[in-house]
Order: structure tokens, then sequence, then C-alpha cells
């Protein structure tokens, strides 16, 4: 009940409708003061784990099959291209280009290997690739050049001496001067990617054993391309 004032006047009721004013703008000051610091779990959690995945990205191991073949702890090198494709690809190249006559093209059970005999890179006894050899060794840098297998390179002689006054002093580095020269001929050909390259001089002669004589002496002076199923290193930048 509305009593008198003291001038025997009555009391208002406007100041009913400020103060209601005053509280419906507190509340709403206070809603809106909520809604920014309110803690969003949600997008944080979101925002946390993407800062978690690039700064510090979970390790992912591939492991081999139950029976399957697996490398170190387990862990499956990625492979490169197919051996039995490339095969088809340089036999077809050599059937048909005299230039590789006496090449070679083996496929073993865990890589591919391209025999070129030494007489058709290198005058004897030398290790320098031979001018009319220098095509051969461009085209075959040219179709490797995207090839993404590891790739080595390994040069082998017959058991005989090298020749006096030969620069080189036994046939370990004269097969490992005839590797590099083809590995260094694969580069300038636009491969890329790293290479091993391996001198074996003639220790890989009695592998021969069951071939004859006559070309058993001219396999055994030979420089090998090994293509193996795993994929190499990425060329450097």
């Amino acid at each position: 009940m509305i009593g008198p004032k003291r001038d025997g006047s009555s009391i208002g009721t406007a100041w009913i409708v400020t103060f209601s004013d005053l509280v419906v703008l507190m509340l709403a000051f206070f809603v809106l003061l909520f809604s920014m610091s309110a803690f969003k779990t949600e997008a944080f959690e979101r925002l946390s784990q993407s800062l978690t995945d690039t700064f510090r990205p979970t390790p992912t191991t591939t492991r081999a099959p139950e029976g399957g073949p697996a490398g170190l702890l387990g862990e499956i090198p990625p492979r490169g291209q197919s051996l039995g494709y490339l095969a088809g690809v340089l036999e077809a190249l050599f059937a048909r280009d005299e230039r590789f006559a006496g090449t070679l093209v083996q496929r073993l059970d865990d890589r591919l290997v391209v025999l070129m005999p030494a007489d058709l890179l290198f005058e004897p006894g030398g290790a320098e690739i031979a001018a009319e050899a220098r095509p051969v060794v461009m085209e075959l840098g040219t179709l490797l050049a995207n090839l993404r297998n590891r790739l080595a390179v390994a040069g082998h002689t017959d058991p005989r001496p090298v020749a006096a006054g030969q620069p080189y002093r036994d046939n370990w580095e004269l097969s490992l001067a005839r590797a590099a020269a083809v590995a260094n001929g694969l580069r300038r050909a636009g491969f890329e990617r790293p290479l091993t390259v391996w001198g074996h001089a003639d220790t890989r002669f009695e592998a021969l054993a069951s071939v004859p004589e006559a070309e058993r002496a001219r396999l055994a002076r030979r420089v090998d391309l090994v293509v193996l199923p795993e994929r190499g290193e990425e060329p450097l930048p």
C-alpha cells in the first residue's frame, strides 16, 4: 500500500520502471561478461590436438604381416617401382638396340641386376667410359632418372692382375673406378637420387663357374646396375 507523503500527496510508481530497467541492464551486463570468459572446453581440446599434431606428431610404425619379411624393429621400408615391370622395359630396350649387345638382365628374388660387359663400356684396362659407349650410359641414365628404387653400381674384374703401366694398383681399384665412372655417367644423364658404388674386383668370379669359359671371361669383367625393391632416398634440394 502506498502511503501519503509528508506534504499529504501520494507516492508515485515511476521509480519501479526505472529500477526494473536497471536490474535488466545489470543482468545483461553480467551475462555478457560470462559469455566472454566462459571456458569453451570442446574448442580448446580441438586447438590443443591440432597443435600437438603439428609440433609433436605421433610416430607411426608399419608392421609386417604375420609370416612376412620384416625389417628392423618390424618396419617395412617403402616400396619402389615394380622390378618385374622394369625388367621387361630394359629387356625390350636391349633387344632392339645393338649398342647394348651383350647386356643381360637378371631377375633375382630381392633385386634386379643389369650386367654390362666392360668391353662394351671401356678400353682394355681403362676406367674411362669410351666415347662410343657414352650414349649407352646416357640413355640408361635418362631411363632410370624417374626410378624411385634404391640403385647401386658394382664393378667386377677377372682374376688376372692389372697390367703394368696402368694407373690402378690392383683389381680392387680398377673395379671401383669403373663403377664410379658409370655412376657419374648416370648422374650426368639426370639420375639425381643417391647412388651406392661398390668395387668387387674378382671376388664374384666363382659365381660364374657354370658359365662356358669364353663367356665366363667376358662376364667376369663387367659393371652391374643393382636395382633394389625398396624406395631410395629423395635427392637433396
